[in-house]
């Protein structure tokens, strides 16, 4: 568990993350952990994170813990190695679990796996997604599980009586039709919203996919990094119009500085 400015407190199971987005941000781990290899091509895991967890759930503060800010906690080899279940598993025989809530934020199908858990433990769980074209998805986001493979298993979750959230995120100019997801995610409790954080390195990476596959998409591009003032009041105009058609609650739109 780590202390983090997004939430009380944070846990990574993993070092980097297999989904590959070409929108990350969480790139900058590379430069603290001293690793050349490009982003999506590595994933080591922190095979004592559950052994370290049982005695911090003990010694820290009640709050709210947040699985994960740099990495999916069910990226793929979480399949072989199951450290995120094992942290689950860790909390839920925990004496020290009431202390704490929990959210789980993924892109990845795998989630389904954990349903029991998540409903012995009360988590909320979020699932991310920008957009429903697989085409698109396989370019930006090449191994996270298909758009309506994930809201799929969020509604099975939900059906299941799991707290769920929709995590639209990030808004990429002319790619993400926020209509198109509000009506999609219109069982969840609400959404978040994120706007594409335009880090260098990851504009570095995105930019050229987005030359490359979606020419047509560089004006609206093009308008949010020139005109962002005014792209930004047209998109929360748009979610809050959203917002009442669909009365589906927005919690947050983030925007980063």
């Amino acid at each position: 568990m780590t202390k983090s400015k997004l939430t009380d407190y944070v846990i990574n199971p993993y070092v980097g993350c297999q989904h590959g987005c070409k929108y990350c941000y969480a790139t900058f781990i590379k430069k603290f952990q001293n690793i050349k290899d490009r982003w999506g091509e590595f994933c080591f895991p922190k095979v004592n994170c559950p052994d370290l967890l049982r005695k911090e759930l003990e010694k820290n503060k009640p709050g709210n813990i947040w699985l994960s800010s740099v990495c999916d906690p069910y990226t793929p080899i979480e399949g072989k190695y199951k450290l995120t279940r094992k942290i689950l598993e860790t909390i839920t025989s925990s004496r020290y679990k009431d202390k704490f809530s929990i959210e789980v934020l993924t892109k990845s199908a795998l989630i389904k796996r954990d349903f029991d858990l998540l409903k012995k433990l009360d988590i909320q769980l979020g699932v991310s997604v920008n957009n429903l074209d697989t085409r698109i998805a396989k370019v930006i986001e090449p191994l996270a599980s298909p758009p309506r493979e994930r809201i799929k298993s969020l509604k099975e979750a939900s059906e299941l009586g799991i707290k769920t959230y929709g995590f639209i995120s990030p808004v990429l100019p002319g790619i993400t039709k926020l209509e198109d997801l509000f009506k999609e995610l219109n069982f969840v409790k609400y959404v978040w919203i994120e706007l594409l954080n335009t880090y260098p390195s990851s504009m570095r990476r995105l930019m050229p996919e987005v030359r490359k596959y979606f020419p047509e998409k560089l004006a609206d591009f093009n308008f949010m990094f020139y005109h962002f003032d005014e792209y930004l009041a047209k998109t929360k105009n748009e979610a809050r119009r959203l917002e009442k058609k669909y009365k589906l609650k927005v919690k947050n739109i983030i925007v980063h500085g």
